[in-house]
């Protein structure tokens, strides 16, 4: 007798998904070296170098593209909580001075309008000009 038509389908479901890469192996393998990635990019190394070298070792099994996408995501961005230090010698914040209401404010007369700046066609060629 033959076999219906969700049973051959759901065979080659689970089929499919067996042979697929999926993105989660991915996002595992990239958090596993994690530490190692941050310890590079702070030593000077580009992330073409680190990506080989790992795709080399077998750490990590995905494109470049891939890769870069990781770093973005988990290291280039503030993860969400994450308290980030300020080094105050580095940020040097400058607070604007406030205003006081004994200073009047310096008003400008309003700008009158004048001509266009740029270029304006003129239709009648001067002959002084031309040559």
């Amino acid at each position: 007798m033959p076999r219906s038509y969700t049973q051959d389908l759901a065979e080659w479901v689970t089929r499919r998904e067996t042979s697929r890469s999926r993105q989660d192996k991915n996002v595992v393998a990239f958090l596993a070296v994690k530490p190692d990635i941050q310890a590079a990019i702070s030593a000077g190394f580009s992330l073409m170098t680190i990506w080989t070298h790992l795709h080399e070792m077998g750490k990590i099994p995905y494109r470049y593209e891939t890769f870069l996408k990781h770093v973005r995501r988990h290291i280039k961005a503030p993860q969400p909580g994450e308290n980030r230090e300020v080094d105050m010698k580095e940020a040097n914040p400058v607070e604007p001075l406030a205003p006081s209401k004994a200073e009047p404010k310096a008003t400008l007369p309003p700008a009158k309008p004048g001509p266009a700046a740029g270029f304006t066609f003129n239709p009648i060629p001067n002959k002084e000009e031309l040559l």
